[in-house]
């Protein structure tokens, strides 16, 4: 009987990984907090308050964490390949876009 090796088979009910999720929402929250910003700049002609420097400094937090959960989901057995490839590219696109604002 030691010679046969038996196949484990998983099956779960959830579709996604827990943790792709949270990356999912807060790289949402973070590319919303940067779009706000731009539309704002846009619309007052580049006379923001300061509290803009602040939002981008918390979207860029944001952002690490989302990348941190993202991988946390990647090594999860639950879940589909493209979603938690789909959230670690979100949450690098959130990391990158405030970084070259700033910059």
């Amino acid at each position: 009987m030691g010679l046969i090796k038996k196949r484990r088979y998983y099956f779960t009910d959830d579709s996604i990984a827990s943790d792709t999720v949270i990356a999912f929402v807060t790289s949402g929250l973070a590319l919303s907090i940067e779009l706000l910003g731009v539309i704002w700049s846009i619309a007052t002609a580049g006379n923001v308050p300061d509290i803009f420097g602040s939002l981008y400094l918390c979207a860029i937090v944001l952002s690490l964490c989302a990348i941190f959960f993202a991988l946390l989901g990647n090594k999860a057995e639950k879940g589909g390949v493209k979603g938690k490839r789909v959230s670690i590219g979100l949450s690098l696109l959130a990391l990158v876009l405030p970084l070259l604002i700033i910059f």
